[in-house]
């Protein structure tokens, strides 16, 4: 792994590069990290994209800054790439660009979405929480959370 250094106001300068950007490409701060590239900016700790927006546009206040592109953990910071939303919107944007850790894609989850319809359809058969709980090892808890939709509420019924 290689990790690239800045000098001081390096970083500043492309932020202000990329806050007066002019052309469609991708702008993308090469980081040595596996998150979004970050910044200070007046002392603050943020998302490098949201302070090319406050120095483009100013401080959004409580408004999140979205991407038209979605560049993964790389995170663009074209300024035209950039626009204002709310919380709502914001975790849209992240489940349909594929960024969402929820489901199996959480570290944490012992199950797949294909075990989690095969829970629903044995609970639609009558089949007591403890057994089903037992064969997927997970607790009662989870069986009844996915059964009240407090889990896994994203995930649609079964096509079969």
């Amino acid at each position: 792994m290689v990790t690239l250094k800045r000098g001081k106001g390096v970083l500043l300068a492309e932020l202000h590069s990329a806050a007066a950007a002019t052309a469609e490409e991708c702008i993308i701060l090469t980081t040595s990290g596996s998150h979004r590239p970050v910044a200070v900016l007046d002392g603050r700790l943020m998302l490098a994209s949201r302070a090319v927006w406050i120095l483009a546009n100013g401080d959004p206040g409580e408004a999140h800054v979205l991407h038209t592109c979605h560049r993964g953990k790389e995170g663009c910071i074209n300024v035209r790439h950039l626009y204002l939303g709310d919380n709502a919107q914001n975790i849209r944007d992240m489940v349909e660009a594929g960024r969402s850790t929820r489901g199996e894609r959480d570290g944490n989850s012992k199950l797949k979405a294909e075990q989690v319809q095969e829970i629903r359809r044995l609970l639609a058969e009558g089949v007591p929480y403890k057994a089903i709980g037992e064969r997927f090892g997970v607790s009662q808890s989870t069986v009844y959370q996915i059964n009240s939709r407090k889990i896994w509420a994203w995930l649609p019924p079964d096509p079969a």
